[in-house]
């Protein structure tokens, strides 16, 4: 199964998926590529981080799925790494990936009939979104919610929406989606 999460910058998408990696040890985190740079807080294994000519030459190259810019960086998944969710998928391993909102529909679209897709979209009061941001040291607040208007138009694409205040709860919430997605039908064969 392939766990997509996605929400507004701010939202909580990592901190969620780090406690999931944390607590479930079938759950294996799904790399995606960056040109951003790496935050302080993160790891070295949060992204394959490229230069903006080393992702365009992937581009060219063919080996990246789907891409987008967000913030002036751009975002995307490899080919080989979609190959895995596939393969692994046989196997009870699932992998998590945090998601923009076009990206979600592209990899929903790609997979749809080869492995189950759960999508979670995390929302966050603006109020807290703002005093999150400014906690991580976000210098353009202003960019990031303007991309909240964009992206909250997508909303009704995702499986479920979860308000994301307490990371605990929320956890807990994702884990029981997860164990209840487990058992979806894809292409008429219960999985």
């Amino acid at each position: 199964m392939l766990i997509l999460i996605s929400g507004c910058s701010g939202a909580g998408k990592n901190t969620i998926i780090q406690e999931l990696l944390k607590r479930n040890q079938n759950i294996k985190f799904l790399k995606s590529c960056t040109t951003r740079k790496k935050r302080p807080y993160e790891s070295k294994d949060s992204y394959i981080y490229l230069s903006k000519d080393e992702f365009d030459q992937k581009l060219k190259n063919d080996e990246i799925f789907e891409h987008e810019e967000i913030h002036q960086n751009f975002y995307g998944l490899l080919k080989s790494s979609l190959n895995d969710v596939v393969r692994f998928d046989k196997d009870d391993k699932h992998f998590v990936k945090d998601v923009g909102v076009l990206g979600q529909i592209n990899l929903v679209r790609a997979l749809k009939n080869k492995v189950n897709v759960l999508s979670i979209f995390l929302t966050v009061p603006r109020k807290e979104l703002i005093r999150r941001l400014t906690l991580r040291g976000e210098r353009d607040i202003d960019l990031r919610l303007s991309r909240m208007e964009f992206e909250m138009g997508y909303i009704n694409n995702f499986d479920v929406i979860v308000k994301n205040i307490d990371i605990e709860k929320t956890t807990k919430r994702v884990e029981k989606l997860i164990n209840k997605f487990k058992t979806k039908t894809i292409g008429g064969i219960k999985c």
